[in-house]
């Protein structure tokens, strides 16, 4: 588990934001998750199932007041092999323009080819803001992963489902109906969560 903020931030998040971690570069999946005062909701572990269907292994992100219990609750996950978390004062509410800033300057320095969130106010709140700043164009609201480019959303009020598949290249944002996918088991009650850093 890594501590993002090791500094205070003096001046705008996206130009004065220490991060520090391991230096190694990873390519896969990165989930964003929701929590309240550190405890993961339900549809983070529902999107942690989407996650994994696509990259064996995924890097967590928790941000905000209780970011490190959130932290160490999302490594007990399997799948989970490296969390990163930040309780900077300017993450604290867990709003959308410091964060994506957050996003977009992870995504440079470990080039993450999925982004995912829960298709909650969080993440619909969150993923647009962060596909402008990343200039990809997010899928919302999945149902089905059938492979690394290509899920099942509903479409017309849910009443049809279309088949959408990335042609382009560049990062994959990606929002999970939690309802669709099922939550995975903690290590502590059979599954077998990731290290924690």
């Amino acid at each position: 588990m890594l501590n993002l903020a090791t500094k205070p931030l003096t001046g705008a998040l996206h130009s004065s934001l220490n991060i520090s971690w391991i230096a190694q570069r990873s390519v896969g999946s990165l989930v964003l998750v929701e929590h309240k005062g550190g405890a993961v909701s339900a549809s983070t572990h529902n999107t942690l199932t989407a996650a994994t269907s696509v990259h064996k292994n995924v890097t967590a992100l928790a941000v905000g007041t209780g970011a490190a219990k959130a932290a160490a609750a999302a490594a007990t996950f399997p799948g989970v092999e490296k969390v990163l978390f930040s309780e900077h004062a300017a993450l604290a509410h867990q709003l959308p323009e410091p964060l994506s800033a957050l996003i977009v300057k992870l995504q440079s320095k470990f080039s993450f080819t999925h982004i995912w969130a829960p298709a909650s106010t969080f993440g619909k709140d969150l993923l647009p803001r962060a596909a402008a700043l990343l200039d990809v164009q997010p899928v919302s609201d999945i149902v089905r992963v059938v492979d690394a480019d290509t899920y099942v959303r509903p479409i017309y009020a849910g009443n049809a489902l279309a088949t959408v598949r990335y042609s382009s290249p560049g990062t994959r944002l990606i929002s999970v109906r939690p309802s669709a996918f099922p939550a995975p088991k903690q290590a502590g009650s059979g599954g077998g969560g990731g290290g924690v850093e």
